[in-house]
């Protein structure tokens, strides 16, 4: 029964996400999408250059067979297995090299928190200040408690480095975005990928880089991600060390259920890491028929209550205001579902009067919850009647979240006013015309890590190869859902997709160690898979791609030209 049972979850979890990533795939090679450089967030889906693309993918093939023929892969990958100073080197200087970045763009750009980033540490800094405002019926804590954990971490060190020190925190991210992408290759090193994999999975870091420019954006998302990998990567070595039968180590409990509490602490979103860590951890409990690795679930659960009752209780004392629900949940689930008029945001994006739903019901959480429920009724009902409706939301919903190749790596920065007068590279770099380059680079790149988390996902699948890895699909898997029903935006979608990077670096391997395997019945597999991938691309072009504002997108683009001509003039 424990077989069957894993048997399931294996491919229900393998499976899933091989629909996502073809989806993505998909949407990647044949569109894309572009969001404006103002504080509208409006997105136009445009058309893409398959073929372009598809010359890309051939290329990396050419090459790989090319490495793999002459032997220089396994050269490499000896040279590196046999001399670990010499690797240890590569990837110190691969890692600084993305820290060097990070900390340049803090510098060169050094933007001031805005929005909720600003209202949390503004909340830190009246908390010490003895201004409770913002805890009192109506304030912005007392409506969005789930900023709590972040602010209470704002709180505690504010004390020590400062309020408002926007320098600190931003150089505290680039660290941070450093030690995650080491975590990344500390977990393909447990999960035996060979040494040059990690290198190539740090250098991707490099190449792949919004994920180092959110370094200056002061709202948790970096160090989510970052503790959220860390719960993991201990999560992975305990129920190793239960598959050997080894002596229990108490600290790799530890340090993953303090990992996953302080993930969920400074970002509500992480929930979504820490179910999938609970899920993947009772799935292994069941495989390994040891109830010992029920003892991370049960950290996990306990750090995630710690971080519910503490924060809270201390502002409280603090505050003397009590704390209770704050806005309804199913206020973004309505945002999630509403479609957009006008030219601002994108369908199930942030809207206004939704938010305000609030306010409107005199900031009584149950009465927003019932106007909130009956406006996702409606939604449904429409969608029920018209699914043609629901299909254009969705595929639009999913490309304006999924298929923008910067997740507004550029657009967090260009909003917000500076304390420098940033110099005339970083204002162009920031501009419509100066990302043109980087994002049509970034969606080249974007399809390439999909490709191969497609590679992965095919031979997880049919394979079963890397079967330990499934907590990074089944976490993507999770947020992929999640965010059919949230607000959307990219900002909430890239560290998802950050997890596609391992997996794409063990697609890619495991195509290499296949491509010079050219045997009849292997051609046949390669042309029956073509043929089926044909197919759904044919079905998929029919329903879901998006591609109708290329004439709109290009006025808007010829218009921010002009407009930054008179500016210089």
């Amino acid at each position: 029964m424990s077989k069957v049972l894993f048997a399931i979850y294996r491919y229900a979890c393998s499976g899933i996400f091989l629909v996502i990533t073809t989806w993505l795939f998909l949407l990647s090679i044949f569109s894309t999408s572009r969001m404006t450089t103002d504080a509208s967030e409006f997105t136009y889906y445009i058309g893409d250059y398959a073929w372009l693309h598809l010359i890309i993918f051939l290329i990396i093939a050419i090459i790989t067979y090319f490495l793999v023929k002459t032997g220089i892969l396994s050269s490499l990958n000896m040279y590196f297995s046999r001399n670990y100073k010499a690797w240890l080197s590569v990837r110190n200087i691969l890692l600084l090299i993305i820290g060097i970045m990070g900390t340049a763009w803090v510098l060169l750009t050094q933007p001031h928190a805005g929005a909720d980033q600003y209202y949390v540490l503004k909340a830190a800094h009246d908390l010490k200040a003895g201004d409770y405002s913002y805890f009192m019926k109506g304030g912005y804590i007392s409506k969005y408690t789930n900023q709590i954990g972040l602010l209470f971490i704002e709180y505690i060190l504010g004390f020590i480095v400062g309020d408002y020190n926007y320098l600190f925190w931003q150089l505290l991210n680039v660290v941070m975005v450093v030690f995650t992408f080491k975590l990344f290759s500390d977990i393909l090193s447990i999960w035996k990928l060979p040494r040059l994999a990690n290198l190539l999975c740090i250098l991707m870091g490099i190449l792949f880089f919004p994920w180092t420019l959110y370094s200056v954006f002061i709202y948790g998302t970096i160090a989510g991600l970052f503790f959220s990998l860390v719960a993991f990567k201990y999560a992975i070595l305990y129920i190793q060390d239960c598959k050997r039968h080894d002596d229990i180590h108490i600290s790799y409990i530890i340090i993953s259920g303090l990992g996953m509490m302080l993930s969920v602490m400074v970002k509500s979103n992480y929930l979504i890491f820490m179910i999938a860590l609970i899920i993947y951890t009772i799935a292994h409990a069941v495989s390994l028929k040891n109830i010992k690795v029920i003892l991370v679930t049960l950290a996990v659960i306990a750090g995630f209550c710690i971080q519910v009752v503490f924060p809270k209780m201390v502002i409280e004392k603090i505050s003397g205001y009590s704390l209770n629900n704050g806005a309804s949940s199913w206020t973004w689930i309505d945002m999630g579902l509403n479609t957009i008029n006008g030219n601002i945001y994108a369908d199930g994006w942030y809207n206004y009067r939704i938010a305000s739903l609030y306010e409107a019901n005199d900031c009584d959480p149950e009465a927003e919850s019932l106007a909130a429920k009956a406006e996702i009724a409606q939604h449904l009902d429409n969608y029920k009647n018209n699914p043609s409706a629901f299909t254009s939301f969705l595929s639009r919903k999913i490309a304006s979240q999924w298929n923008n190749p910067g997740f507004q790596c550029f657009w967090i920065t260009s909003v917000r006013s500076s304390s420098i007068k940033q110099s005339s590279i970083i204002t162009n770099i920031l501009s419509e015309n100066g990302q043109t380059v980087p994002l049509n680079y970034l969606n080249i790149l974007q399809s390439v890590i999909l490709l191969g988390s497609l590679l992965y996902a095919i031979d997880a699948l049919f394979h079963n190869t890397f079967n330990a890895s499934t907590i990074l699909p089944l976490t993507f898997i999770g947020g992929f859902i999640f965010h059919i029903f949230w607000e959307g935006k990219c900002q909430y979608t890239l560290p998802y997709f950050m997890l596609l990077i391992p997996l794409c670096i063990m697609g890619f391997y495991n195509f290499s160690r296949h491509i010079t395997d050219l045997s009849r019945n292997r051609l046949i597999k390669y042309g029956i898979t073509a043929a089926i991938g044909i197919l759904i691309t044919i079905i998929f072009n029919k329903f879901i791609i998006l591609n109708y504002d290329n004439k709109s997108y290009a006025s808007y683009h010829e218009y921010q030209l002009n407009q930054g001509e008179q500016d210089e003039q």
